[in-house]
């Protein structure tokens, strides 16, 4: 199993990093960048990635161009902050996407609502790590222990 962890904060995740990589038998890969993490995601030369965990508020990378539309290019000083909505519309493209767990700090009504649309799990920022795990698990429909 293939996980890609989206955030630009490195310390967040090393822990969750290896106690996935462990309890899941799995290659967990960190990126910090939505364009790191769209070149993650169509690597040809790697397993398909089954599980994206990002962070909403991410940064879009070195150039921008390579994972925004002409729309999006347009409100760039706009959406630099939010770049997992770029991030989330790229795997909705996807021919076989994978499942996505968004891990935020963000709770407000219009952020909830639009992550809703796009039928994503989401886990509150900072999570203790046995909530992540089983966000993970239950993400992945695996079975959780009691």
């Amino acid at each position: 199993m293939r996980i890609l962890f989206v955030d630009d904060e490195p310390e967040n995740v090393d822990f969750v990093r290896s106690l996935l990589a462990e309890v899941l038998d799995a290659t967990v890969e960190q990126v910090g960048s939505v364009q790191d993490a769209v070149a993650a995601l169509h690597r040809h030369d790697a397993e398909p990635v089954e599980l994206v965990i990002t962070d909403v508020f991410i940064p879009v990378g070195e150039d921008p161009g390579l994972v925004m539309g002409p729309r999006a290019r347009r409100a760039a000083k706009d959406i630099e902050h939010l770049g997992g909505l770029l991030l989330l519309d790229e795997i909705d493209r996807m021919h076989r996407p994978p499942v996505v767990l968004v891990h935020t700090a963000c709770n407000e009504y219009a952020m909830v609502e639009l992550l809703d649309e796009y039928g994503v799990n989401r886990v509150p920022k900072p999570a203790p790590v046995d909530v992540l795990l089983r966000a993970v698990l239950e993400t992945l429909d695996l079975p959780v222990p009691q």
